[in-house]
This record gives C-alpha cells, sequence and structure tokens, in this order.
C-alpha cells in the first residue's frame, strides 16, 4: 500500500470550484481505476493558498497506471507543486461509523 501527496497552489477565488473538482475527481478515480482507495484533502493552517491532498493506493503500479491516463487531472487556477509517495509501513487509523 502506498500514500501520495499531492501539493497545489489554487487561487484564493477558485478555492470551492477546486474542492469540488477534487471530490469528483476522487469519486471517478476511486470507481474507475484498479488499486485506487481514495483521498483525503487538507489545507495547512497557515497555508491559504496551499491545498494538500492524500491519496491511497495498492501499490506504484496502479498509480504509474492511473499517470499513464490521468483523464483531466488540471484544474485552471491551481498549480501542482509536487507528489510524493511513501510506502505505508502500518495503518492504525479508525474508519468512520
Amino acid at each position: 500500500m502506498i500514500r501520495v501527496i499531492y501539493r497545489w497552489r489554487v487561487e484564493r477565488r477558485r478555492q470551492d470550484d477546486f474542492i469540488r473538482w477534487w471530490h469528483e475527481g476522487t469519486v471517478r478515480i476511486r470507481s474507475s481505476k484498479p488499486g485506487a482507495r481514495g483521498s483525503t484533502l487538507t489545507r495547512p493552517t497557515a497555508g491559504d493558498d496551499q491545498v494538500v491532498a492524500i491519496a491511497r493506493w495498492d501499490s506504484e503500479d496502479d498509480l504509474a497506471a492511473f499517470w499513464a491516463d490521468p483523464g483531466g487531472s488540471d484544474f485552471p487556477g491551481a498549480t501542482l507543486e509536487s507528489v510524493e509517495v511513501l510506502h505505508e509501513l502500518d495503518h492504525l487509523t479508525l474508519e468512520a461509523p
């Protein structure tokens, strides 16, 4: 299992639209791309224009297959600044009831 951290700069006036775009895209990706386990969208406390998503994938191969055909992965007014892949060593979060 891997986690992928995506960091974007998003124009403040476009953030609500970005959140909707991200939500719809994540639902679409999770239902259509093998190995996609979903994602969480966050904003750092001190980062008014920064948005961070943490996605979960079964493997780097599944992630590579997604990137070979991401289908609509750009959002006007947002700049993807970095992508970091992390290997999950342990997972202890509780699922919501």
